[in-house]
């Protein structure tokens, strides 16, 4: 049986072949190109914020580009004791070592194949911890032997009301001691007129000062009477046992420059 083929027949043919010779045959055809590879892997933080002695740290080490997910990691150096790295790049804990700077060496890998990675110098600085008021027995300040700066706790009162600006420390020792406690203010060209005295847990004052005897009540106002407004005492204890030191400003209005040292020897 043959078929007769007309015109448009052929036409149509002719249209389906020219079709499929520019790539538009079967609705299959369009763009065959690759996407574009991801931006670069690169680390966008290039500082971190300070640290405090004994707070709660948390800083973020941020990245773009690269394919997700991203690992952070401290590739050389270390990060300062109590914080921790974790893989996402965040930056975390409670600094629990001495102040300082620790320069270390973030890396960051994608996870592209082959792996993409960048790497950033950082550091972060740990400050200590701000000095906390020591104006009772409580939270007295514990010192041993050597030269300690020191402020004066202001009392903050009405000008003619008497509470005083103080400080508390606490000594401890293990053995017969003889200590000796020097306020050094004037020398410095510091204002703040110092009395101190030595008393025990319960704020009763200890009557075991002044060489030879030690049996003088432990208050000193001025180390030199009428010449220096320093404070100067010595204190003899006996074994194992703390006692705390008191230091008033006789002028009660401590303010910021209102510094002393405070030498503190023989304790044993």
């Amino acid at each position: 049986m043959s078929i007769a083929v007309g015109p448009r027949t052929c036409l149509l043919a002719g249209l389906a072949m020219a079709l499929a010779a520019c790539g538009g045959g079967g609705g299959g055809g369009g763009n065959n190109n690759p996407p574009p590879p991801p931006p670069a892997l690169n680390i966008t933080t290039t500082s971190l914020a300070a640290g405090v002695v004994g707070a709660p740290y948390s800083q973020t080490v941020a990245a773009t580009g690269g394919t997700a997910p991203r690992t952070f990691s401290t590739s050389a150096g270390a990060l300062p004791a109590g914080l921790a790295l974790a893989e996402n790049g965040v930056i975390s804990g409670t600094p629990d070592g001495g102040p300082g700077t620790a320069d270390f060496t973030i890396t960051v890998t994608d996870s592209a194949s082959p792996a993409a990675s960048d790497a950033q110098a950082l550091s972060i600085r740990i400050n200590a911890a701000a000095p906390q008021r020591n104006d009772s027995i409580a939270d007295a300040t514990p010192l041993g032997n050597g030269t300690h700066a020191a402020s004066i706790s202001p009392a903050g009162d009405p000008s003619g009301t008497f509470d005083p600006d103080e400080d508390y420390y606490s000594v401890t020792t293990t053995a017969d001691s003889i200590v000796t406690v020097d306020i050094d203010a004037q020398v410095n060209g510091s204002p703040v007129d110092t009395v101190i005295e030595i008393v025990n847990a319960s704020g009763a004052q200890l009557n075991r000062c002044v060489a030879p005897a030690y049996t003088t009540p432990c208050e000193s106002d001025d180390e030199q009477p009428g010449v220096s407004l320093d404070s100067l005492l010595q204190v003899q204890v006996n074994g194992a046992t703390t006692f705390y030191i008191h230091v008033v400003d006789w002028g009660s209005n401590a303010r910021p420059d209102m510094l002393y040292d405070l030498s503190i020897s023989g304790v044993n």
